[in-house]
């Protein structure tokens, strides 16, 4: 079964981001479809008519985005109906529906080209937008191929994302699954502090391995990016029970080949997985950053629930701040520079102390562009996660612009975070026993 997505909006053609597209296809993936085509195209009628056309003849799904608002340049509506041959009516409910979310906004006037919305396709089911003013249509027609005739089926969403998501996932969704007779386990395994090409060859054993099946009924795919590696494999078959197992088998005998490498599953992300384990053990953190400007402590309180955890943070960009609130000596930053494992280390006691924190990170380095020399480049970072008995330091040097240095070097102080916790905990454990 063919399913494309066609998004509308000439916005998409100067530069905006096409989340709706990332969203649909990673949702389709997920219930063991895939999308066979994506098209973005202007508000032009002629452009969009064309466009339709083309998906009526090839694909047996057509989910559309935006083009279903009030204004002038939203055709998709109508253009859809004249494609398929169709009248368009306008629906009493779906007008009072507008005006009901008007009166929610403290609107009592509602502007009269807002009835435009209300136009729905002739024997079209209405799908309710809780979010918008927009509401979605799902359209089953015929279209003959030759003598043959073909029931397809078309979608109209919002091109909102917080409008266009839960319409999706409360009436797309539910209908393909309908159509799909395979049970798919879809699994993330996330790996940090080994390269893609590693990770590649650790688990080449496992990919290849027959014992797994048919090797049409498993997918692996791997992907690298500024918080590690990715690895994403799929089990697909009739029997759930086979499926389970499958599946099951692949993660162990990766957990076994990488180990400690891995830090999560499916949406961990580093800065989650350490607040779990700072949580779970009662432990503090405080963060000391230098090139990093705050990203770090940011991304330790995106995490839900790190109020309990999370002590402070000290954005010490300059060495004047160093000396000031982490008590970094003159003659280190002297001697060494700011970016330099001494005054990494200098860096993350001064917090611990100052917090009085049970662990303590701290970041300085060079992010660039400029600022290097051949003894520093651009890129050189060291890290320091610290605790009241013991102190790490690692030296790293990134490639990549700006952003992507401070993202590197943010997400390698988590890891190391995460695996300094892990190794106390173990040693904990490894002394009780004696």
């Amino acid at each position: 079964m063919k399913i494309e997505l066609i998004c509308s909006g000439t916005e998409l053609l100067t530069g905006k981001l096409n989340t709706n597209a990332s969203y649909i296809g990673s949702k389709l993936s997920d219930m063991g479809f895939e999308l066979s085509l994506v098209t973005d195209v202007a508000d032009r009628k002629e452009d969009l008519a064309q466009t339709l056309k083309s998906a009526f003849e090839r694909s047996n799904i057509i989910i559309t985005t935006g083009g279903l608002g009030p204004t002038f340049d939203d055709i998709t509506v109508e253009t859809a109906a004249q494609c398929l041959g169709m009248d368009v009516y306008s629906d009493e409910k779906v007008i009072n529906s507008i005006n009901a979310m008007f009166a929610k906004r403290g609107v009592s006037v509602v502007p009269k080209v807002n009835e435009r919305q209300a136009n729905i396709i002739k024997g079209a089911k209405i799908l309710e937008n809780r979010l918008g003013t927009a509401c979605g249509q799902m359209i089953h027609f015929e279209y003959k191929d030759g003598q043959q005739s073909l029931r397809k089926t078309l979608f109209l969403l919002p091109g909102p994302p917080q409008e266009m998501q839960p319409m999706f996932d409360e009436n797309v969704a539910p209908f393909l699954k309908s159509y799909f007779l395979q049970k798919r386990r879809n699994e993330v395994v996330k790996v940090f502090g080994l390269s893609e090409s590693a990770v590649e060859e650790l688990i080449s054993p496992v990919v290849s391995a027959a014992a797994f099946g048919d090797s049409k009924s498993v997918e692996f795919g791997i992907l690298a990016g500024t918080c590690g590696v990715t690895v994403k494999f799929s089990v697909t078959g009739r029997d759930e029970m086979a499926v389970d197992e499958t599946a099951n088998n692949i993660k162990f005998e990766l957990e076994n080949i990488l180990k400690d490498d891995i830090f999560g599953y499916g949406a961990d992300t580093l800065a989650g997985v350490c607040g779990k384990l700072l949580i779970e053990n009662k432990k503090t953190l405080v963060c000391a950053e230098s090139c990093t400007g705050g990203l770090l402590s940011s991304k330790i309180t995106d995490a839900a629930g790190s109020s309990v955890y999370f002590k402070n943070s000290f954005i010490t960009y300059s060495n004047e701040a160093k000396i000031k609130f982490l008590s970094v000596k003159e003659e280190t930053l002297s001697q060494f520079g700011a970016v330099s494992g001494q005054t990494s280390l200098e860096m993350a006691l001064g917090a611990l102390k100052v917090c009085q924190a049970d662990y303590a990170l701290s970041i300085t380095g060079i992010a660039g562009p400029g600022g290097g020399s051949k003894e520093k480049p651009v890129g050189l970072v060291y890290i320091t996660a610290a605790s009241n008995n013991s102190a790490q330091t690692v030296k790293r040097v990134f490639f990549g612009n700006r952003t992507d240095i401070k993202e590197r070097a943010a997400n390698s102080a988590l890891d190391l975070l995460r695996r300094t916790i892990i190794c106390d905990v173990q040693s904990k454990k490894i002394k009780k026993k004696k």
